[in-house]
């Protein structure tokens, strides 16, 4: 299980260095561009990969989450509160089956925060969105917490217009009422593709 937790370690560092040459690109004159006004209203639609990393529980030990990659999508609408801070809520759906077959889906509906860092024409938002998330796996169906901290690299086509890749941490927390000792939280990734529209 250390191997599990050595290769998301180096996932999240490859994510983290791919985004990396983007800083140094900022000098002060790019920092004082006013992309965003405050009352400025994005809609976001995205859709990519649901990747399944492992489960752990609240005692540290970790298991296989015995799910195939999946597929996913969500829809993001919010306002911003100035140039860098955004606020908004994401209606996210993923389906994904386990090693027999049955299908598993989750519908998360999170309040979403962000910071936006402006290097034009690109911009990296930084984010946090929790809320709840509906479950379905076969015949079982439960809601649990979750967090959804992620970044995202975004194109600006125009001022309307801005297309990028988004990298999404999913932390579910799965209690266990019967039976606290199995309550588990569950670790998944997020790379999706995404058309994000402002006016």
């Amino acid at each position: 299980m250390l191997i599990r937790k050595g290769k998301t370690a180096i996932l999240l560092t490859l994510l983290l260095v791919l985004c990396a040459p983007l800083l140094p690109a900022q000098d002060e004159e790019a920092g004082s561009v006013a992309i965003y006004s405050a009352g400025q209203v994005s809609l976001s639609l995205n859709a990519g990969m649901f990747i399944p990393l492992f489960l752990q529980s609240f005692q540290g030990d970790y298991s296989e989450p015995n799910l195939k990659l999946g597929g996913l999508g969500s829809l993001m609408v919010g306002m911003h509160l100035d140039n860098n801070w955004f606020l908004g809520a994401e209606v996210s759906g993923m389906f994904a089956k386990d090693i027999r077959e049955n299908l598993m889906l989750m519908v998360p509906i999170t309040l979403k925060g962000a910071y936006f860092f402006h290097f034009f024409p690109f911009e990296i938002p930084v984010y946090l969105g929790a809320g709840m998330n509906l479950m379905k796996l076969a015949e079982q169906r439960q809601i649990d917490f979750i967090l959804k901290p992620g970044f995202s690299s975004y194109w600006k086509y125009s001022s309307a217009w801005a297309f990028g890749l988004n990298f999404v941490y999913w932390l579910d927390f799965q209690p266990w009422k019967e039976d606290p000792d199995k309550a588990r939280m569950g670790n998944f990734l997020e790379i999706s593709l995404s058309a994000k529209y402002t006016w």
